[in-house]
């Protein structure tokens, strides 16, 4: 077999692989005697149907599969006799039109992508911004803020109305000449939206301030779609007899707030809270640092990508992005218009995806990071615990099976990797207190 190789980029390579006469004549040998060997035709005994019978009735689907066959099995020695490993999709050039023929050389182009090379530079003491640990009072503070607001409800209040309130009354719809068109009973009226058929401004300045037990009139022109026809297009007055004034407000932040959320008192909740916070502090502290860590390295290395693993990050993002706006209801026309407006940013994330990819592996290669089966027990004992629950019991034998059916086990050990490379580059970064506190 004669071997030739072509650079054709930074990443990708052409194999030029010519198979001699000789070596297609054997393997379409061992394939003749294999189907004689599984082929009955009546009339001839296991083992004896002649090679020319095989041919005539069974001749071009042997020599499809031998053409497969032979093209997995000289292309990967091709690889494995010029050291080069390929990476994402592999291409033959007129694949189709390619023929496997008894006495005749089988020629193919075989175009790849190969990792790239690079030497990695100083990994250590890469400057990065300190973060604060530990939750403050003002962290706390702002946390319960925020729970009370989500607590919010309607609540019954003395004061006048406000903008934005909510008005229980009766309301009378009466014509210019003062009769009573309609009457309604404990309607729920909000200051910002406006009785169809009133100015907006004036009804909103009339609502504003009512109170509980006072009358408000509101000129209306009825409109077309008030149900007594006779008046559609009239002016008139709409009554507002205030019964209530309703507020959305959030409780108060006190022990019974608390309470509500299955703590003890206020001190409880706040001392949960503090250690959170500080918790969630700690992580997105750590998760800055390693990016600086890691955007330093990207930015100070040239490292060249394979063309065809990011071809495939990008159209994997794409899809994701296409099924999401599908699910969102988007129509086949903004669909596409949104794709295309994101084509060049998905190339742009896909770029720096593979070189971060090869990045990771040449950090934990030069400083010895491996993964280990105790790492990858106690990550499927993790995920085996998140996924428990009181009605499901899940172990890390049923994790470690889904994972290997549905072909991921290779990504976990790529994440447990990076885990290990993130952890490193942070632990042995320098501290940079760029606030000067």
């Amino acid at each position: 077999m004669e071997v030739q190789v072509a650079e054709t980029g930074p990443c990708s390579r052409a194999l030029r692989i010519t198979i001699p006469p000789k070596l297609v004549n054997e393997h379409l040998d061992q394939m003749y005697e294999s189907a004689r060997q599984q082929i009955h035709i009546k009339g001839f005994r296991p083992g004896k149907v002649p090679r020319d019978l095989i041919q005539k009735r069974y001749g071009a689907g042997i020599l499809a599969e031998a053409k497969e066959q032979m093209l997995n099995r000289f292309f990967g020695e091709a690889c494995r006799s010029k050291d080069l490993s390929p990476v994402g999709r592999v291409a033959i050039d007129d694949i189709e039109k390619l023929e496997v023929k008894p006495d005749a050389k089988l020629e193919f182009t075989a175009k790849i992508d190969v990792r790239p090379v690079f030497e990695i530079k100083k990994v250590k003491a890469i400057e990065v911004d300190k973060y604060e640990a530990n939750a403050t009072e003002a962290d706390i503070d702002k946390a319960l803020q925020q729970i009370a607001h989500e607590k919010r409800s309607i609540q019954k209040t003395e004061t006048p109305a406000q903008d934005g309130d909510f008005v229980k009354a009766d309301t009378t719809f009466v014509d210019s000449k003062g009769n009573v068109l309609r009457s309604r009973k404990g309607v729920q009226l909000n200051t910002r939206i406006a009785i169809h058929g009133t100015d907006e401004a004036a009804y909103t300045a009339a609502l504003v301030g009512a109170v509980a037990g006072k009358s408000i009139e509101i000129p209306i022109t009825f409109p077309e779609t008030f149900e007594n026809t006779a008046v559609r297009g009239q002016t008139g007055t709409v009554r507002v007899d205030a019964l209530e004034i309703l507020r959305v407000a959030a409780p108060p932040i006190d022990d019974q707030l608390a309470k509500t959320l299955e703590f003890e008192n206020l001190l409880t909740l706040r001392a949960d809270l503090q250690t959170r916070i500080s918790q969630e502090k700690q992580r997105l502290g750590k998760t800055r640092q390693e990016e600086q860590c890691l955007q330093h390295l990207l930015t100070s290395h040239d490292i060249p990508v394979p063309p065809s693993l990011v071809e495939e990050q990008q159209r994997a993002s794409l899809s994701s992005m296409e099924h999401r706006l599908k699910e969102g209801g988007a129509s086949a026309e903004e669909v596409k218009k949104k794709l295309e407006e994101a084509r060049g940013e998905a190339h742009e994330d896909a770029v720096r995806r593979v070189r971060l990819f090869f990045l990771i592996e040449a950090v934990a290669r030069q400083q010895k990071l491996f993964v280990t089966e105790t790492d990858i027990e106690a990550e499927l004992r993790a995920i085996a615990i998140a996924n428990s629950s009181a009605d499901t019991q899940v172990t890390p034998a049923m994790v470690r099976e889904h994972l290997e059916k549905e072909n991921r086990f290779g990504e976990l050990r790529l994440a447990l990797l990076e885990r290990k490379v993130r952890d490193f580059l942070r632990d042995n970064a320098k501290i940079v207190d760029r606030k000067g506190s």
